[in-house]
């Protein structure tokens, strides 16, 4: 085995190990709550050894962030895997405004704690910079169609206020209270409606 091939491995295995670290953390906040949740239930959901933890994490709530990495990229995912570029761009914002309340319906345990979490740390400031893989996909996709939307568009600037404001109309149905189907059908179709008017689509 060549030193390359070694270090590759290696590699994998310190990623495989945090990658366990986190799936069991999420499993464990969900299953106990963030305040009644120790490392020591966290090492035993992974199978791994108290002081491993520590290779990688300071504390309970330092998990935070690499958990919200992983829901970042669960969004993007599903952007790409909804929305149809060829199709329509009314038709288009629909699937984005879709994609972001799907998710945050798949995984609403996550984000409860997820934000709960981000605020009891100083992690929160790093809350910008884990959303640049959203951000980026959405000033692209306003970049591609800009011929078609509001003339003199901050691309940069408007993918924030988009990400923001349907997340946040998403939120309000999946995580701030109890509405049913039919009403989360109306929220989401009220908030595309709205991203539609404000890029003149």
């Amino acid at each position: 085995m060549t030193d390359s091939q070694s270090y590759s491995l290696r590699k994998r295995g310190l990623m495989d190990t945090k990658t366990k670290l986190v799936n069991a953390a999420m499993a464990v906040f969900k299953k106990k709550g963030l305040e009644k949740t120790k490392v020591s239930d966290i090492v035993k959901q992974a199978g791994v050894a108290q002081g491993t933890f520590y290779l990688y994490f300071s504390s309970k709530l330092s998990v935070m962030p690499a958990i919200a990495q992983g829901m970042v990229l669960k969004m993007r995912e599903e952007l790409t895997n909804t929305v149809n570029p060829a199709a329509p761009l009314p038709q288009q914002v629909d699937q984005i405004v879709e994609s972001i309340f799907k998710t945050v319906d798949k995984h609403r345990d996550i984000l409860a704690f997820l934000y709960t979490g981000l605020t009891q740390s100083a992690d929160i400031t790093k809350w910008e910079s884990l959303y640049a893989p959203i951000y980026e996909w959405i000033k692209q996709f306003l970049q591609r169609n800009c011929l078609s939307l509001r003339a003199g568009m901050n691309a940069p600037y408007t993918a924030r206020l988009l990400i923001a404001c349907i997340e946040e109309a998403a939120e309000q149905v999946f995580l701030f209270s109890h509405r049913d189907a039919q009403e989360a059908a109306r929220q989401q179709e009220e908030t595309a409606v709205f991203v539609k008017h404000a890029l003149g689509v």
